[in-house]
């Protein structure tokens, strides 16, 4: 299993650092021979500054046999950002865009039973993510999306209607 890592390049003079920026979003982009992911995640800085971060790309100088590989970071303009947004998770728009003091943040209490709140966290670390910033992103992938939720679960046995 890949580890992603953190990390902190200085591109053109200025930092670039996941461990301190905003995760924005990951995009998961397909998988290689041995089922690794190759993914690709926005950052936002605290000075608004965004970049790319492309996990699991073969080293190109390698020979095909001996490619392992690497995480490539791509500082990219507020346009190239919003683009980016715009293909891969077009409902979290207003949100990534959003100033620091546009933010208007609450608290939200959930009761869950154990089991579900094990397995949150068990994925959550899988994608590198805290539970709060996991739980959140998949709620709001469920608020904006286009479709209507597939099934419905214990939501159809209890007499809720995602769909409605």
């Amino acid at each position: 299993m890949y580890v992603r890592e953190h990390i902190s390049r200085v591109v053109d003079g200025k930092t670039y650092n996941t461990r301190t920026a905003l995760n924005c979003h990951m995009h998961t982009e397909s998988k290689d021979d041995q089922g690794v992911p190759h993914l690709i995640e926005l950052y936002r800085t605290k000075r608004d500054q965004y970049f790319l971060v492309e996990h699991n790309i073969p080293h190109p100088h390698m020979d095909t046999e001996k490619r392992l590989p690497t995480d490539v970071l791509t500082p990219i303009s507020l346009e190239q950002a919003e683009e980016w947004v715009e293909k891969y998770c077009p409902w979290r728009k207003e949100k990534i865009f959003a100033s620091s003091s546009e933010a208007d943040a609450t608290t939200l209490t959930l009761r869950i039973d154990k089991m579900t709140k094990a397995q949150l966290i068990a994925q959550a670390a899988k994608h590198n993510l805290t539970l709060n910033a996991y739980c959140l992103l998949k709620l709001e992938k469920i608020l904006y999306e286009k479709e209507s939720p597939r099934g419905g679960g214990v939501f159809l046995e209890r007499g809720f209607n995602p769909s409605e």
